[in-house]
């Protein structure tokens, strides 16, 4: 079986995906988070950007005990591997993006960036190096 990409975004009526505030413009709904959560389950691991890890701090959890149960019967982790890509490296390894949930992480970061990446995340994730 050949791997796929799932894309998942909520957007708003007029095309948008945020606005212009600091805070995080949540625009789904119980059902949709629901559903959200069910695609999550059913993944290998999730990507977002780094812009995303810092301004949403993210958890990217499968959040439904029947479906962390049946991954785990699976012999899968309860969640999926969290995966970020970033130019700069700079991240902060106390966000729940890095937390000690039980899942991989996988940090891809511009080769020129890879050894302060690797510094600063040690025991955190692991930092691959892509060149340029």
């Amino acid at each position: 079986m050949r791997p796929y990409v799932l894309l998942s975004a909520a957007m708003s009526a007029d095309g948008y995906l945020d606005d212009a505030s600091p805070e995080r413009l949540v625009l789904s709904g119980p059902e949709d988070l629901d559903r959200v959560d069910e695609l999550r389950a059913g993944c290998d691991a999730i990507l977002v950007g780094a812009g995303t890890v810092r301004a949403d701090n993210p958890q990217l959890l499968v959040r439904d005990p029947a479906r962390r149960n049946r991954r785990a019967q699976a012999g899968l982790p309860p969640s999926p591997d969290k995966v970020t890509v970033t130019a700069s490296g700079r991240l902060d390894p106390r966000a729940r993006f890095f937390a000690a949930d039980g899942t991989g992480k996988v940090v891809y970061v511009a080769g020129s960036a890879a050894g302060p990446a690797s510094a600063n995340l040690a025991g955190a994730a692991t930092v691959i190096g892509l060149a340029a």
